[in-house]
């Protein structure tokens, strides 16, 4: 997919003159934004039909955050660590984390990452099982993940199986995210029109306050 280079990575045109205050605070400004986070990219993640593997290298925040979560497999560098300060800046959960994280890491562990927004360290993470493999090696990671991918999916898996097995274990999953995902977008649309993670952002890039960030 082509994105355009006067495009921020939220998808808005910096050619054009910035929105009014107005637009910053209207429903029809933030819907079609939400609706790509909450709704389309988060579905491509969490309905995804193929083995869905991520490598971790460093830290992952918010939104990416809660897109791992939908992944078979994650794998990371021993210094890499998880973030979703949501409440800190006065957003909901969102990305499907709100079902993934539970799911995931189990509720007391989501209730630290989403409610009070509490940087996981990777050793941690894979205690609880959302994290499959910590690599300590001091290598090129990524040949290290694809080595240890090449010996374990190996040719004593049937992969129509391991699909297969995939769909029957994510069916009632897809369906949760299904209902639950309108309601983070428009939790978020509700904060937004609101102005409330505007005000909270603007805090933390002025510094009038110490941010966690």
């Amino acid at each position: 997919m082509e994105r355009d280079a006067d495009a921020d990575p939220s998808g808005a045109d910096l050619k054009g003159k910035p929105p009014s205050m107005e637009e910053i605070l209207s429903r029809p400004y933030w819907l079609p934004k939400l609706v790509n986070n909450n709704i389309d990219v988060a579905r491509a993640f969490y309905s995804h039909s193929k083995i869905l593997v991520t490598a971790l290298n460093g830290p992952v925040i918010g939104l990416s955050a809660a897109l791992i979560s939908h992944s078979d497999f994650i794998y990371a560098v021993s210094g890499a660590y998880l973030m979703t300060p949501f409440t800190s800046l006065g957003l909901i959960a969102e990305g499907g984390s709100s079902v993934a994280f539970m799911q995931r890491m189990g509720q007391g562990k989501a209730n630290e990452a989403l409610l009070l927004g509490r940087k996981m360290p990777v050793s941690e993470l894979a205690q609880v099982g959302f994290v499959n493999k910590v690599f300590e090696g001091k290598g090129n990671f990524r040949e290290q993940v694809m080595d240890y991918l090449q010996q374990t999916f190996g040719d004593h898996l049937v992969k129509s199986s391991l699909l297969g097995t995939k769909a029957l274990m994510r069916r009632r999953l897809v369906r949760e995210q299904d209902e639950q995902a309108p309601l983070e977008m428009f939790g978020g649309l509700d904060r937004f029109s609101q102005g409330i993670p505007q005000a909270k952002m603007s805090e933390a890039l002025s510094k009038n306050k110490t941010s966690r960030l």
